[in-house]
């Protein structure tokens, strides 16, 4: 189920970067998202899909009101596919134009870190050792003041209003990590003095020697 639900996020990921461009409207581009879902034969998700550009792409939550993207902007989504309530969630930010130095580097630290994550999940270790690998990279990069307090949860058989599952990736949390949870990690960067975001995420199956990605897609900075 969650293979199927993680399906279903590329193909709403794969649509809304069809649609995104400057000038492209934000509910065009959840419409097109959702609507992937749909297509596929998902389900509602247990909370909105999150879209955000220009100040609001800093916000990472939902909110009312939409605006058409600049020529230079930023858009960050978060969202999930749902199958049978079961959820695969991901996480970007997309950059529309040219990226600046400081968007690459913010991207830059965001794919280390995500794959920092994925070589600390291992069966039978603690999940904040998930969210000490997170927080040494982006502190390593000079992100501290930047990164969140928790890195990823759960994903499971969830109702509204959140996907959110039991446990989360904080510091010091000492519950071990078992074979087939699966779990979304979120690497996201919120620069308040710069303006800038950046956002990679995705969902991962706990395996006996590892992790499984349950995106097809890849680490690389989405520009439009």
């Amino acid at each position: 189920m969650h293979r199927r639900a993680a399906a279903l996020s590329d193909d709403a990921l794969d649509a809304g970067i069809a649609t995104t461009h400057a000038g492209a409207f934000e509910g065009d581009i959840l419409s097109a998202m959702q609507g992937a879902v749909f297509k596929g034969g998902g389900d509602y998700a247990g909370n909105e899909f999150i879209i955000g550009s220009g100040e609001g792409a800093l916000l990472c939550r939902y909110f009312s009101g939409r605006r058409h993207l600049d020529p230079s902007d930023q858009l960050t989504l978060e969202w999930s596919g749902a199958y049978a309530r079961y959820h695969a969630a991901m996480m970007r930010t997309v950059v529309i134009g040219q990226p600046s130095n400081s968007h690459k580097r913010m991207h830059a630290a965001c794919a280390e870190a995500l794959q920092a994550c994925e070589a600390a999940i291992r069966p039978g270790n603690p999940m904040g050792d998930v969210f000490a690998a997170h927080a040494k990279v982006f502190d390593k990069h000079g992100f501290s003041h930047a990164r969140l307090k928790a890195c990823g949860y759960g994903m499971g058989a969830i109702y509204n209003p959140i996907w959110v599952d039991f446990p989360m990736f904080y510091e010091g949390n000492p519950l071990l990590m078992q074979v087939n949870q699966v779990f979304f990690l979120h690497m996201i960067l919120m620069d308040s003095d710069s303006g800038d975001a950046m956002t990679l995420g995705h969902s991962v199956l706990v395996k006996p020697d590892g992790i499984e990605r349950l995106s097809r897609h890849g680490l690389g900075l989405v520009t439009c």
